[in-house]
């Protein structure tokens, strides 16, 4: 693990690869080493944490969501990559999108594949239900602590209320880059919570937007079995750096 130092804070990211650069956040768990292993075959993966999320600085607030998106941005221009891929699920799978509308005047963000999060629909309710399990783990001290070691459950609430702020719909009607979602049709807390997995499909498909559907998985089985779900995202990926030349 590699640290820069950022407007006060220290930075945690790492690098393997080579190819286009992708860009794939440790947020609130970390990459199974064989899905990194499949990534960098054929990108320059870079796997960072912004402040208050993996190994980096925890600030304890105030939050600054503007320090969160610029974090990421700045471990890319460092490395030479001021435009780059992006891959996630579930926290990251909305994070992904959110930080192509922050960083838009930048141009940062090529392309998204969004994993086990609803793209569209209305973001307060899973802001909401966040809240309702932050204030539940916080009366176990022990759960609190552990989800502690990985992230600022505080932040990762507080991002959350950031999407809520936004539109319903806006992630892909408003995205300035090309999208690509998958989610496991047995998804019913992440996906199905917000709205009928055919009407999230349906959604999509008028959009344009290209999307996946994995049987028999539920949130956290796609979530431990990613490495299910990238070679077609990968295949996606892989075009967009093609067609936008990285």
């Amino acid at each position: 693990m590699d640290y820069m130092d950022i407007d006060g804070a220290k930075i945690a990211f790492r690098v393997t690869g080579s190819g286009p650069a992708l860009l794939a956040p440790e947020c609130n768990y970390t990459w199974s080493p064989e899905l990194v292993e499949l990534m960098a075959r054929r990108f320059t993966v870079i796997i960072a944490s912004p402040r208050d999320f993996g190994a980096s600085t925890r600030t304890r607030g105030p939050y600054n969501p503007d320090r969160w998106a610029d974090d990421l941005r700045q471990v890319a221009l460092s490395l030479g990559f001021p435009r780059f891929l992006f891959f996630g699920y579930s926290f990251t799978g909305a994070f992904g999108p959110w930080l192509a509308l922050r960083l838009a005047e930048h141009g940062s963000v090529a392309a998204v594949a969004a994993g086990g999060f609803p793209l569209l629909g209305d973001y307060g309710i899973t802001s909401r239900d966040v809240d309702t399990q932050m204030m539940e783990m916080k009366q176990d001290e022990a759960i609190w602590t552990q989800l502690d070691e990985r992230f600022d459950p505080l932040a990762g609430a507080i991002f959350y209320r950031e999407l809520a702020k936004l539109a319903p719909d806006s992630l892909v009607d408003n995205a300035p880059s090309p999208l690509y979602c998958f989610w496991g049709d047995q998804d019913h807390d992440a996906v199905g919570m917000v709205l009928p997995h055919d009407e999230l499909a349906e959604g999509l498909s008028r959009r344009g937007v290209p999307w996946r559907q994995y049987p028999r998985y539920d949130h956290e089985g796609l979530s431990s079995e990613v490495h299910v779900a990238w070679p077609d995202a990968e295949t996606w990926l892989l075009e967009q750096a093609r067609k936008q030349g990285l």
